[in-house]
């Protein structure tokens, strides 16, 4: 059986010894270009490729492995270890100028190895994991900080029982998680200070859980396109989600229902309207699902809408952060009565016209009051002039003078302190008015 053809070898169960491939590697030059390729085999012994450079490809096709495949420091053509059954694939500073295969691999690195690790190792192509298996004791399924690939990295429907740390890698395309099933007491996902030149999709029946620790972490990544994250579940006690100073290069695709726990979001920036959740939606998951009041999210929305031309919906984004702010936010005293004031009265300056309602209401009692205290003798008519003349700013009738008020009576009086007052309150509520319509007391946090 000759191995350095280039050709698929079909060894049926068959034993093949780990020193053979590691000969043959060591001495590439005598294989053919398309590399070592072997199917079904047995690999007796532990496979030791540490430091070995050969630019040929290596196909361990539906292979298994009694004991950890070592691949630190390696340098190979392209590395296919798809069905590969082992204990561990251990290779960090693993280089490969073309791709990596581990499709529908079953590995478990059990209490002393990761399942996989492929720390600061670096791929001129993509890397393809879709199917695999990844258990480990460690507390990491999939050791990847500072992986460099050319392309994508899937990671569709991969199936875990320990964190996947992609911390500081960079990936050349897109980082598709399309069905997976993550679950690590210490945190599922783990990407901070991530670079994704593509897209991250976490979508299509996308699972993450975490007991301990936040489920989804991507904090200060940087990402070149989408942000998917729909069609899927993440969930932790602590927070299910973690977006802080997040980069989305284009749109962000986030589904009401996406997050079973809190989201920290600040610092997420987006191209265009969010998808997939309408703004009630929104604003719930701003003021419900957040650990604490932020003003950025407010306002990455607010300009999503107001570049969209939506400005009712901008009004309502800015009243949803005041009230958010009033309630969560850390306001002097006086800092929240204010916020109360200007809330009741125009809106926090974007709803001017109810600062009209409550002068209207104001006169509205004025006349109440001059109608029914008895004091004021004139007719109905003139008794309604006199009241809007008395309360109403820069509203002035001849009623003043055909009609009068009994001072020496305590019902007269009532109405003189009264008339004081409401007068007081119509120049208030006017000043809101104005200074709501001008944008005065718009002030946003």
């Amino acid at each position: 059986m000759d191995l350095t053809k280039g050709e698929l070898v079909d060894f049926e169960g068959a034993g093949i010894s780990a020193a053979v491939i590691r000969d043959l590697l060591v001495n590439a030059d005598d294989l053919d270009p398309r590399g070592l390729r072997v199917r079904n085999a047995r690999i007796e012994g532990q496979l030791d490729l540490r430091d070995v450079v050969a630019k040929r490809p290596l196909v361990l096709l539906d292979c298994t492995a009694d004991a950890p495949v070592l691949l630190d420091r390696a340098h190979l053509s392209a590395l296919d270890l798809s069905g590969l059954v082992a204990p561990a694939v251990i290779a960090p500073w693993l280089r490969l100028d073309h791709y990596l295969y581990l499709v529908g691999a079953r590995l478990d690195g059990g209490e002393e190895n990761y399942a996989l690790d492929l720390a600061e190792a670096s791929v001129g192509g993509h890397v393809n994991l879709s199917g695999a298996n990844l258990l480990s004791q460690t507390g990491c399924a999939l050791h990847a900080g500072k992986l460099r690939t050319g392309s994508d990295l899937y990671l569709n429907d991969v199936r875990t029982s320990a964190t996947v740390e992609l911390v500081g890698a960079r990936i050349g395309g897109n980082l598709d998680c399309t069905g997976a099933e993550l679950a690590a007491d210490d945190g599922a996902l783990q990407g901070m200070d991530l670079q994704v030149d593509g897209n991250i999709l976490l979508e299509g029946g996308f699972h993450a859980t975490s007991e301990r620790y936040i489920a989804v972490r991507i904090r200060g990544s940087r990402i070149g396109g989408q942000l998917v994250l729909r069609n899927g579940k993440v969930a932790a006690p602590r927070a299910a989600l973690d977006v802080k100073q997040v980069r989305v290069g284009m749109e962000l695709f986030l589904s009401a229902d996406f997050a079973d726990g809190r989201v920290e979001l600040d610092g997420l920036t987006y191209a265009g309207l969010p998808r997939d959740s309408g703004l009630d939606e929104w604003l719930d998951l701003l003021a419900n699902k957040t650990p604490q009041y932020a003003t950025q999210p407010y306002a990455q929305l607010a300009a999503a809408h107001q570049a969209a031309g939506h400005e009712r919906d901008v009004r309502r984004i800015r009243v949803a952060q005041h009230r958010d702010l009033l309630r969560r936010g850390r306001l002097t005293r006086w800092g929240r009565v204010w916020h109360r004031i200007t809330g009741a009265t125009v809106g926090y300056g974007y709803r001017p016209a109810t600062a009209l309602l409550w002068l209207l209401g104001t006169l509205a009692v004025s006349a109440a009051v001059v109608l029914g205290s008895g004091a004021v003798r004139c007719s109905t008519v003139e008794q309604i002039g006199y009241a809007l003349n008395a309360a109403a700013p820069l509203v002035k009738t001849d009623a003043v003078q055909k009609c009068q008020v009994a001072t020496t009576t305590s019902a007269g009086q009532l109405v003189v302190v009264a008339m004081w007052i409401l007068q007081l309150l119509a120049w208030a509520f006017a000043t809101l008015f104005v200074a709501g319509f001008t944008g005065l007391v718009r002030k946003n946090p």
